[in-house]
């Protein structure tokens, strides 16, 4: 076991279990917040049943629509050919204007190619939305016709044997004209473990049987199998910035669908625990998010990775929020650092080419507030503000505003 994960099983008392005895299991939600919730719709509490009310009203054209999968539509093929590929645009990079095909792209940083759209990171976010929206609709309502559309739309993405996923991302982040392999495009995973929150909400609905699971079950397997032994999962995995937190975040996830709960604690003691004294300097900054030109944007997302991690690992008996490695790092510390900047972004020394999303940081104080018993970190994130949308994630936190 990790020195500095040794310390971090916690003992739940009796009281904290009984409190969760209704909340559905999810993979990097607040599973109490859930219910909390939960609680609130069913009460009538006029604020929560506007907000949810609102998103069943945005949440009627899931049923207009045709089903979401990867193949249908499709408007650019990976170099297989197959369409059932997974194939997206790495964000920054941009046609060459020397040269007469435009090849090999050339990056950008912080400026994102508006050919995104034509590639499978759209649907793949979909889906992630999607989803996520059925299934918590079906968690807080009841209604099974919210389970349903969520069933059919995991068989067409993960299960058909012609619309289903192939289970690797082989050609996610692709770079037209570039002839290495790259490990980056397995970030566009996280929409795949959000998907999968999803499914876990509608567990016990009549529309999702223990077959279903058990097919999806097997997807995510061969997934993770990928992840482990492919060049490009290697390259992700020793990743120095975001993108090494990322990849261990992201097989947390799975292996916790999986239910594979000894494997996700030790991916958190043996990798991702080490990665505050790999990525993170003494003051809490993480240079490689500083030499981006959205360096606090890019800050915010090491900061992001790192308390939805906490989601998972408290889920298998550990709080990442109390680790202090040997050398000082902690997540903490980052706050720390981050923390005037959030509130003042326009003093921000570092290059931030694009204006940055304030509610990114008031949602990463308030829960490092609630975390470390800091008033100081939850007044800032109110003073801040936080623009509640008709989404689920932010209604988790609709407490920022009050």
């Amino acid at each position: 076991m990790n020195y500095s994960c040794k310390v971090l099983f916690l003992v739940i008392n009796l009281f904290w279990t009984a409190s969760l005895v209704e909340a559905q299991s999810t993979i990097t939600y607040n599973d109490q917040r859930l219910l909390e919730l939960k609680r609130a719709f069913l009460r009538n509490d006029e604020k929560v049943v506007a907000y949810i009310n609102a998103i069943i009203e945005s949440s009627e054209h899931y049923f207009s629509e045709k089903p979401l999968n990867i193949v249908s539509d499709k408007r650019r093929f990976a170099p297989s050919r197959d369409p059932r590929d997974y194939i997206s645009l790495s964000r920054y990079w941009w046609p060459d204007p020397d040269t007469k095909d435009g090849l090999p792209y050339i990056r950008h940083d912080g400026e994102s190619n508006p050919e995104l759209e034509e590639y499978d990171y759209r649907k793949i976010t979909r889906l992630e939305s999607t989803v996520t929206n059925l299934g918590m609709l079906y968690y807080i309502t009841g209604n099974e016709r919210y389970a349903a559309r969520a069933s059919q739309i995991l068989n067409e993405w993960f299960l058909d044997p012609v619309t289903g996923m192939n289970p690797n991302m082989v050609y996610a982040q692709y770079v037209p004209g570039m002839t290495y392999l790259r490990g980056t495009g397995i970030l566009d995973a996280r929409s795949i473990v959000y998907a999968l929150n999803g499914a876990m909400l509608i567990e016990g609905s009549k529309f999702w049987s223990n077959t279903q699971k058990e097919a999806l079950t097997s997807w995510v397997k061969a997934f993770l199998y990928w992840m482990h032994n492919s060049t490009q999962g290697g390259l992700e995995r020793n990743a120095a910035n975001n993108h090494g937190l990322w990849y261990d975040i992201i097989r947390m996830g799975l292996l916790y669908y999986t239910d594979d709960y000894p494997q996700v604690k030790q991916v958190i003691e043996t990798s991702l625990c080490n990665r505050l004294d790999l990525q993170q300097e003494s003051d809490g900054s993480f240079p490689h998010e500083l030499a981006r030109t959205l360096g606090l944007s890019y800050t915010a997302f090491a900061l992001d990775a790192f308390y939805e991690a906490n989601e998972i690992a408290l889920k298998v008996g550990i709080d990442l929020w109390s680790i202090t490695t040997p050398k000082g790092r902690s997540i903490a510390k980052g706050v720390e650092f981050a923390y005037p900047f959030f509130l003042e972004p326009h003093k921000w020394v570092y290059q931030q080419i694009s204006p940055f999303e304030t509610d990114r940081g008031a949602m990463i104080l308030y829960i490092a507030g609630l975390k470390l018993n800091k008033r100081e970190y939850t007044e800032a994130a109110k003073k801040i503000g936080y623009t509640t949308k008709p989404s689920f994630k932010s209604l988790l936190y609709i407490d920022i505003n009050n």
